[in-house]
């Protein structure tokens, strides 16, 4: 199960149910069976129903716990062989509830629908197995635990649908902020070289033209007047210089990574984004937007993907080139696969001669480190 707080809540609530199964059979002084050996397997068995299911919530963390489809499948097992083993105690049917449950968590709804069949088939039998039952109550008992197990499924996969739809809305909402920011900054960055090329075209050459001017009238006067010209002349062509130097800081001035970053980390819901930038040296505009698009990526992928509650992000930009490293808190997974998101950040890295670093192992969430050499 996932750590959501949440599904924390309903896993402690199915392992009480589970724990008070065997409670209700250790104290109510009903045998388990007619053999020591009957008895000796169905507290085995429960035992081990009740380890797989801590394991199953993480209340148990253990490295060797195997896939959450083949933990379901012991617990399928195990759930059917106790309650089985031991039909008569009508309660220990209570583990079908629990196991659905965590069904839900695991398979497509339509094998829920068969895990909720099976069960129900072997209520029935198992009902029916029991010496002066009548049909009334076999029929009564498979109903209500059909009912149960039904109303567990529901509950679970419209929960998961709706975290689903909510992480699908916020990946889309990063996104949208990730498109905005960067438009933004093209806007801005476009406008700023708007600017620098018409003082450049514009008040530039009006003023060696006016220094032309201003030289030739030097040239046909003489005596004071000379000198005033002359002196307006070198006001024209400081003038002159102090434009070219507006226009070369114009041309030159770095975007800054940060600002635009900042809004596309700015308010993503479900997810704290620990962000932090330190550009020694700015990077040039191609490494920037390739940082830019990666930081959206990784956002993206998190919200969807990981089940993580936090994000922490770090860039570093100096003489030596940028580093980028991303940490999120989530599930993570054993076997890494890359799809077209983190394939499309590695060759927008490797485009620039970096190196994109990908690792992730269950419980421990996804660490992505993205290097561009200066």
């Amino acid at each position: 199960m996932r750590a959501r707080p949440d599904e924390v809540f309903g896993g402690a609530a199915g392992l009480i149910g589970a724990l008070v199964v065997g409670a209700a059979v250790l104290f109510s002084g009903a045998g388990v069976g007619d053999s020591t050996a009957t008895t000796v397997v169905w507290w085995s068995l429960y035992v081990i129903y009740v380890l797989v299911f801590a394991i199953e919530c993480g209340f148990l963390p253990v490295p060797w716990a195997g896939s959450e489809l083949g933990r379901f499948v012991v617990l399928a097992i195990c759930g059917s062989a106790v309650f089985l083993l031991a039909p008569h105690l009508g309660w220990t049917a209570v583990l079908f509830v629990v196991t659905t449950a965590t069904s839900a968590f695991v398979l497509p709804g339509w094998a829920v629908a068969l895990v909720v069949a099976a069960h129900t088939v072997v209520v029935a039998a198992g009902s029916a197995a029991i010496e002066g039952t009548s049909v009334a109550s076999v029929v009564f008992n498979t109903l209500a635990y059909a009912a149960f197990m039904s109303f567990a499924a529901v509950v679970v996969i419209s929960a998961r649908r709706e975290h689903e739809a909510r992480a699908e809305l916020a990946a889309a909402h990063a996104d949208l902020r990730a498109a905005t920011a960067l438009l933004a900054t093209s806007s801005r960055d476009a406008e700023r070289l708007r600017i620098a090329r018409d003082l450049h075209d514009l008040v530039g050459h009006q003023l060696t033209a006016l220094a032309l001017d201003l030289e030739v009238i030097a040239l046909q006067s003489d005596g004071e007047t000379r000198e005033h010209v002359l002196q307006t002349r070198q006001v024209a062509k400081d003038l002159l210089s102090d434009v070219r130097a507006a226009v070369g800081e114009l041309r030159s001035e770095p975007a800054g990574l940060e600002p635009t970053l900042r809004k596309v980390v700015a308010g993503i819901p479900g997810l704290t984004i620990d962000l932090r930038v330190d550009e020694q040296c700015p990077p040039g505009e191609r490494v920037a937007l390739a940082v830019v698009r990666c930081v959206q990526e990784v956002v993206t992928n998190t919200l969807r993907h990981a089940d993580a509650t936090r994000l922490d992000i770090a860039v570093t930009s100096d003489v030596d080139g940028l580093v980028l490293t991303a940490r999120d808190d989530g599930a993570g997974v054993t076997d890494l696969q890359p799809g077209n998101g983190l394939t499309g950040m590695t060759e927008r890295i490797e485009e620039l001669g970096g190196t994109l670093d990908l690792r992730s192992r269950r419980g421990a969430g996804f660490i992505i480190t993205a290097r561009v050499p200066a």
